[in-house]
């Protein structure tokens, strides 16, 4: 047994064959995203504003979005670095949601390849290599993230490419201060992608500090000057965003009286969002087994790994040589960035308003990591048992049944992508008769709605939010659109004096059912009684204060 594998070893370790594998593993992770986004990217509220703000960049208005009544306004909520690239690309081809589409497969293979190159240069395993870069192909997280028009893609591409770099850095022994610069400049970019990808940075910055040069000198020197090309493009970036908005991503502190709530809303959402790494999407809401087990599995599997991690911690500290080293490095530098990206974003979502959302999405980067991290502990643990094969080829074995499992979670997600569309790609945005209606609007009618990014994406229309919905704060008394506290919500007065046409899909039901429970249909009612009525559609109608006059 043990002569057969080390024959199979050694054949992976020819570079045809290690990098030939790498490779297909790569272009499977771009062809996979091409093939979900068969009717185009997904497109959200979310890549709307990042789409649009880089078409509005091209057209010479400024990097963010024009108003109803053209008023601008600098991109929300997000970072520029994403919306940048896609102006770029938008130099060679007029069609952002297709370069958007392309950019984030060819990211995706690019991570599948990433994964397997951080893996290889801490194990010198072209299997273990292998294992990581499908997993990182098959996840039932990575992939879902890659085919919107989203910066997920290219935050982790960028994040991951830093800690790399660093990791091929310490391995060599020789410092490289061409190597530093790119990382810390890799890093910057992440961070000018993503808030949350100030995690990168922090967590390069603290593995030079462990990890780095002799002298203490030169440890503090690099981590910076890595720390300093890190987090300069965003500190420029949040001091022109106050000058502009004096805001920072359209944000407020929130007070501490709301503190105590938002950690316990934390943790559920927290937890649904790991069950989504561990079974189908269909499973989270309707489970097979009793519905308790979802919220312990999460909790469950974290234990079994941060146990595992500690168990294998334990036995490296003894463990010398330059193999040994570079798996320590690996996984304290995972660890390390675990610990860090989790108090970033809880500390995001407690002080901070309007709240984040906590998804499956979001903690995408944390996703990636752990995988990566669990194909080195389990080489690590089969190299404790070298001289036991047996060892080996189970948790080769068990590593290969992961990757299968996570291939059925992920394929049928990605078939019913390419089937259905996503978003406003969708079949059922496509056929929209009510997008069709707003298109027949006048030019200079007004419109508040409760989908404004769907309008602006499928009709180029800007438009005011249903504040309520727009907010996610219902009111404590019930009137008709218009008759409300007009000095408190412009809009209703523009839609009471001005005219303005109020356009009502019928996600309303879905929205306010958030804000009223059963006092959903009661609201609904009072919301539109005594309006005129200018249009009845399928998935929606159009409302005026009174009814307009006959062109």
């Amino acid at each position: 047994m043990k002569a057969a594998w080390e024959k199979v070893e050694t054949w992976m370790q020819r570079p045809a064959v290690r990098w030939g594998g790498m490779a297909a593993l790569g272009a499977a992770g771009v062809g996979l995203v091409l093939y979900a986004t068969t009717w185009g990217p997904g497109i959200g509220g979310d890549a709307t504003i990042y789409i649009t703000s880089a078409r509005n960049l091209l057209a010479g208005v400024g990097l963010g979005l024009v108003g109803p009544q053209d008023e601008f306004r600098l991109l929300p909520y997000f970072p520029p670095f994403f919306s940048l690239v896609l102006s770029f690309l938008g130099l060679f081809t007029a069609n952002l949601e297709a370069a958007a589409r392309w950019l984030n497969a060819l990211l995706m293979g690019g991570l599948v390849v990433l994964a397997g190159l951080m893996t290889v240069r801490a194990t010198r395993s072209t299997l273990y290599a292998w294992l990581a870069a499908g997993l990182t192909l098959a996840s039932p997280v990575l992939m879902p993230a890659a085919v919107w028009a989203m910066s997920e893609p290219l935050a982790l591409f960028l994040g991951f490419a830093s800690l790399g770099l660093l990791l091929r850095l310490w391995s060599a022994g020789e410092p490289s201060w061409k190597a530093l610069i790119i990382a810390g400049v890799l890093a910057g970019l992440a961070f000018l992608t993503r808030y949350n990808a100030v995690a990168f940075a922090a967590a390069g910055g603290l593995g030079l500090l462990i990890f780095g040069r002799p002298s203490w000198k030169a440890r503090l020197r690099d981590a910076a000057v890595y720390g300093g090309l890190a987090l300069l493009p965003m500190m420029i970036w949040i001091a022109y965003d106050l000058s502009q908005t004096a805001t920072v991503a359209s944000r407020s502190l929130l007070g501490a009286g709301g503190l105590g709530q938002r950690f316990m809303e934390f943790w559920p959402d927290f937890s649904a969002a790991l069950l989504f790494w561990l079974v189908p999407d269909a499973w989270v809401y309707q489970s097979p087994y009793p519905g308790v087990l979802n919220k312990i599995l999460p909790w469950a599997a974290a234990a079994a790994l941060i146990g595992w991690s500690l168990w294998v911690g334990l036995r490296l500290r003894t463990r010398r040589g330059a193999e040994w080293e570079d798996a320590r490095r690996l996984l304290a530098l995972l660890g390390i960035f675990c610990g860090l990206f989790l108090a970033v974003t809880l500390g995001v979502k407690l002080t901070t308003y309007p709240p984040i959302t906590i998804n499956a999405r979001m903690l995408s980067p944390l996703h990636l990591a752990v995988l990566v991290a669990a194909v080195g502990l389990a080489w690590v643990s089969g190299r404790f048992a070298a001289r036991t094969a047996w060892v080996q080829v189970g948790l080769a074995a068990a590593l290969i049944l992961a990757g299968l499992w996570y291939a059925r979670l992920s394929l049928p997600v990605a078939k019913q992508y390419a089937r259905l569309g996503l978003g406003y790609n969708s079949a059922e945005w496509r056929g929209s008769e009510l997008i069709q209606a707003v298109r027949a609007l006048p030019e200079d009618t007004l419109i508040i709605t409760n989908q404004e990014t769907a309008l602006l994406a499928l009709t180029g229309r800007a438009s005011y939010p249903l504040k309520e919905v727009y907010l996610n704060q219902g009111l404590s008394e019930f009137s008709r659109y218009g008759d409300g506290d007009l000095s408190q919500d412009p809009a209703q007065r523009l839609f009471r004096e001005d005219g303005a046409a109020l356009v009502l899909f019928d996600q309303i039901d879905d929205q306010l059912a958030e804000l009223y429970g059963e006092r959903t249909e009661e609201r609904i009612r009072t919301l539109v009684t005594g309006l005129y009525r200018a249009l009845r559609v399928e998935d929606g109608g159009i409302f005026y204060y009174s009814e307009p006059p006959q062109p």
